[in-house]
């Protein structure tokens, strides 16, 4: 072993780091034992083959050896194997070296069990760990096993146990190739599994498929498979997590009755060559290998393309809508994150709120996967619906063509070990696409419920708003055709909409009036929130109606309104938005709302020199039963944040919109309609002005005018 090759190849890493796009997570690290180790990894790329040794040499300070398959010792590659300690499979002094090494400290050892990559994924066969097509099916190798089996039963001879002299520990030292200078280790010989998971994994032409079809004559059909596929998880960008399993204690193994009886007794030095001994340790490492390998693959770090390509196959080839796909994934991510047993192989981003699935989709996770499949010739596109093709579910995987040709099913076939996922996918592949639109909307209710319930019980009493009126609302009708998400203002609650919800429902539509995060609670329990939460909340409020009607509006009071129209311009699928009294800037509110521009600097230099202090200021509601009398300055300038996001976006709100303002408001300046109206992308957009000094104009007389205004661009719109 030449240490300088590991100083190499840690340059030659740090150099491609800079231009390959590779995040590396670890999980499991506690793990990692202190004595002689073999690591069992799964095999699906070349990558881990160079990144594998550099980092566990690194995170155990320990030479790292592994074995690779005797055809790649060829040429300049086969000096660089020797320099950085990889030994053939077919050295005849394989097994002396590896068990010499970990006697002695000097290296752990890498082992792929499967022993070739498994580019198919397909793991599991009636229950079975089997690698290979069906005609050429075998089991994993458990020559990692068997080494570790070896090493302990030496480890222990030589340090005395069922040697009666020292002649036999002298020859065994001298068949182990071990020097009078190189002393044993002391802790016993263990095996750790490690899982690597790659997400996105893509196939596509790129710099090297290119450059190679480009200056390679007749390159090879697997040559070119593995540069489109791992040069393109690599050039664009990869997430590679890799999960360090619970070691298996080799010494466990040799407590069994049969190996303790064998092990009180002179060891020779081929122990293992008697036919009952092998037999023996035969046995015991077939044991092992069904561990390890079960161990292996329960660490599966589950990702989006597991669980959209997992549903996919599942679905009969009749026709679906991608928002029904995006539905299920969204309901299984619920019971994954509730699921304990399952929290350990949950990517980073399925660890947080999935509620994009069901909106913008603003990370991609489901046009991405479409277009994979679209791509790859998995679906068609019928119109506004989704088709599984045939013949793409009906092609048999081929090793060095699985991930060029059949992705998905190479996708669905990582998960299918993790038993804990499947049956959750089975309970909801189970259920059809009208009553899971029914169960999505039920489950956004419920929980709203839920949420507003627990946030009121953890008011100080004497703090809360009276009543119930900061229960968010359902009302139905009949028809599905049109549905409306109905926000309320800053400071306020979602009765001060519902008499205007209760007219349009009158009119044929569903209304959902959404309670934002801390409002109709208390004060103090607002001064906590963020903007963003009050944008998940409208988000959940339009999942909950796009589940259960064709169409859906937006429709949102002052700052309500600046969180409709900023949601409304990241979504595809809204007839239209209504803002009724939006500001345009937070300098558009009276001091009614907030105090004079230098006593709230001083006010906000305050609050953020300590941001756990509860700064307030005066606020003269219309009507007290419903707002707040204390307007959290951390409030304010959440109000702040959410105006300019909602400035940036109104050019690229592109659905038809209308403006209502009051031409005397006196809390939010009436220019701020205007403002809006000319900062609007969409080109289909109304101005309407009331007369009034009230700032809310839904609430109260005088609001008929504006309640027919709105059912008039909804019946519009929808014609």
């Amino acid at each position: 072993m030449n240490r300088s090759a590991y100083f190499t190849t840690d340059l030659a890493i740090k150099v491609l780091s800079k231009i390959l796009k590779a995040r590396t997570v670890f999980h499991g690290l506690s793990n990692l034992p202190g004595g002689p180790t073999i690591f069992v990894i799964n095999h699906f790329t070349r990558i881990e083959t160079l990144l594998l040794p550099y980092y566990l040499y690194h995170l155990t300070e320990t030479p790292i050896w592994s074995l690779a398959d005797a055809n790649l010792f060829k040429g300049g590659l086969k000096s660089y194997f020797d320099l950085v300690g990889v030994v053939s499979t077919k050295d005849p002094q394989r097994d002396a070296l590896v068990i010499k090494t970990l006697l002695t400290g000097k290296a752990h050892w890498i082992i792929f069990p499967e022993g070739k990559m498994v580019k198919t994924k397909k793991l599991v066969r009636k229950g079975s760990y089997l690698v290979g097509d069906d005609s050429a099916a075998r089991s994993p190798h458990t020559g990692a096993a068997s080494l570790a089996l070896r090493a302990e039963i030496y480890r222990r001879s030589l340090a005395g146990e069922g040697v009666e002299n020292e002649g036999e520990i002298a020859a065994l030292r001298t068949f182990l190739d071990l020097s009078d200078t190189d002393r044993l280790i002391e802790k016993e010989v263990q095996i750790v599994p490690i899982n690597l998971t790659y997400y996105p994994i893509r196939s596509e032409d790129n710099i090297f498929s290119e450059l190679v079809s480009r200056h390679v004559k007749d390159p090879s059909e697997r040559m070119l498979e593995e540069l489109m596929t791992e040069g393109t998880m690599l050039l664009d960008g990869v997430d590679i997590d890799i999960h360090f399993g619970q070691p298996l204690e080799v010494a466990d193994e040799l407590k069994t009755p049969a190996v303790a009886e064998m092990l009180q007794n002179p060891i020779a030095a081929e122990f293992y060559a008697q036919p009952e001994i092998m037999e023996m340790l035969r046995a015991a490492a077939q044991r092992m290998m069904q561990l390890y390998m079960e161990r292996i693959y329960s660490l599966t770090t589950v990702n989006h393309d597991h669980l959209f390509a997992s549903f996919l196959r599942r679905r009969s080839f009749s026709l679906f809508s991608k928002k029904d796909l995006a539905r299920s994934v969204f309901v299984l991510s619920e019971y994954l994150q509730n699921d304990k047993s399952l929290e350990k192989n949950l990517h980073l981003a399925l660890k947080e709120s999935q509620i994009h699935l069901l909106t913008d989709d603003r990370y991609d996770k489901l046009q991405n996967f479409i277009d994979l499949g679209l791509k790859a010739g998995g679906l068609v596109q019928h119109q506004e619906h989704l088709k599984k093709l045939t013949e793409y579910w009906q092609k048999p995987l081929l090793l060095h063509k699985a991930r060029l040709d059949n992705l998905i099913e190479v996708m669905a076939n990582e998960v299918e070990p993790l038993d804990g996922l499947q049956k959750y996918i089975r309970r909801i592949a189970r259920i059809p696409d009208w009553l899971l639109r029914i169960r999505v909307s039920h489950h956004f209710y419920v929980q709203e419920q839920a949420r507003y319930k627990a946030e009121r019980f953890d008011c100080e009493e004497h703090a809360r708003l009276a009543g119930n009126f900061g229960r968010p609302f359902l009302l139905s009708h009949l028809s599905r055709k049109t549905g409306i998400v109905f926000v309320h203002s800053y400071l306020s609650v979602p009765e001060e909409i519902k008499k205007c919800a209760q007219f349009l429902r009158n009119q044929g539509a569903w209304v959902y009036g959404v309670r934002l995060p801390g409002h109709g609670t208390s004060p103090e329990t607002l001064a906590t929130t963020k903007w963003t939460d009050w944008r998940e909340a409208l988000e959940r409020g339009f999942a909950l109606i796009n589940a259960l009607c064709k169409q859906v509006f937006l429709i949102g009071f002052s700052a309500g309104g600046s969180l409709a129209m900023e949601l409304g311009s990241h979504l595809e699928c809204v007839s239209g938005v209504v803002a009724i009294c939006p500001p345009y800037s937070l300098q558009d509110y009276s001091k009614r709302f907030m105090p004079p521009n230098h006593v709230w600097k001083k006010l906000l230099v305050r609050w953020q020199g300590n941001l756990m202090s509860r700064e307030f200021v005066a606020f003269e509601p219309e009507n007290s039963e419903i707002n707040y009398r204390r307007n959290p300055v951390a409030g304010v300038n959440e109000v702040g944040e959410l105006l300019q996001a909602c400035k940036e976006r109104l050019p690229k709100l592109n659905h038809p919109v209308l403006i209502i303002y009051a031409d005397r408001d006196q809390v939010v300046n009436p220019q701020s309609g205007q403002e809006i109206y000319d900062h609007l992308g969409t080109r289909n957009k109304t101005l309407v002005t009331i007369a009034s000094e009230k700032h809310n104009v839904l609430y109260g007389p005088g609001t008929s005018k504006i309640y027919h205004a709105i059912s008039a661009f909804i019946r519009e719109c929808i014609n």
